[in-house]
């Protein structure tokens, strides 16, 4: 007589991976076991870290399985809303497919749309071009424990690889000048251009009026014919000039920063994403 055996659950197997990928070390195995299940609201329902790139910003955030009015319920710590002000509007979270995690606002519109990047992690585009990666807190071993662990007594040889030379970035002045700390709210006032990382010009015009109220400040407004995505998304709707700095909050209510440079022009934060800057015409 054979007898048959119960499948074990991914819970039961999940010791059993990261057992056999410490020992052995191999990725494909790390894949399988770090493979993120999004068959149901159950299954991807936890905690998962949220940090956003190229900064020391995190968060941890707890997906639960039961309805909210849009999607499933959210919470988070209050922090992370400061940390982040893109989750300042998250009330909801969904599943569009078994390969998409989506963060909503309270009406089911998309913020967030996460989808699989590398081993274990979920990567997602902000309205600024920059990126917000999301990972399930009980993934973090299994991503660790996919690192190969090396042969005793075996020096793998790395491939020749010809020096590059890069030039290196125009320097950005992120600390207020004393020219900037002399700047007037009536002086920046008008109408100025926008352009990208090396100076592109993105052909937007943006409009800083120091006469009507906007959204924290005074009224910003993006000239309709904006074809830049990341600027229409982010659809800034107020503005506001202190210390030296230029603050441009958009219109869900988050913000960036801008500082004064040498040649006149105000370039973005560069730790706040995207290079932006605008230029007075």
């Amino acid at each position: 007589m054979i007898a048959h055996q119960t499948p074990r659950s991914s819970a039961h197997l999940r010791p059993l991976c990261l057992g056999a990928l410490t020992a052995l070390g191999v990725m494909l195995g790390a894949e399988a076991c770090a493979a993120i299940d999004l068959s149901s609201a159950t299954q991807a329902a936890g905690q998962w870290d949220m940090s956003l790139n190229d900064t020391n910003r995190k968060c941890r955030l707890t997906l639960r399985a039961d309805a909210a009015p849009a999607g499933f319920a959210i919470a988070m710590p209050a922090g992370c809303r400061r940390a982040m002000p893109i989750l300042s509007d998250v009330g909801a979270w969904l599943l569009p497919s078994d390969r998409q995690l989506q963060l909503a606002d309270a009406s089911g519109k998309s913020i967030l749309d996460f989808a699989p990047s590398t081993l274990g992690k979920m990567t997602a585009s902000g309205p600024e071009g920059e990126t917000y990666e999301i990972i399930a807190a009980n993934n973090v071993q299994l991503a660790q424990a996919a690192k190969p662990v090396p042969v005793p007594g075996f020096q793998p040889v790395q491939p020749a690889v010809a020096p590059q030379v890069v030039a290196p970035p125009p320097a950005i002045t992120a600390k207020p000048s004393a020219a900037a700390l002399a700047v007037k709210t009536a002086d920046l006032a008008g109408r100025y251009s926008i352009f990208r990382d090396g100076g592109k010009d993105t052909g937007c015009m943006l409009t800083l009026d120091n006469k009507a109220a906007g959204l924290k400040g005074n009224k910003a407004q993006l000239a309709p014919a904006c074809r830049d995505q990341g600027l229409v998304i982010f659809d800034p709707a107020g503005w506001s000039l202190e210390k030296g700095r230029l603050t441009l909050t958009a219109r869900k209510g988050h913000q960036t920063h801008l500082d004064l440079q040498a040649d006149g022009q105000w370039t973005k934060d560069p730790k706040e994403g995207k290079g932006m800057g605008l230029k007075k015409f």
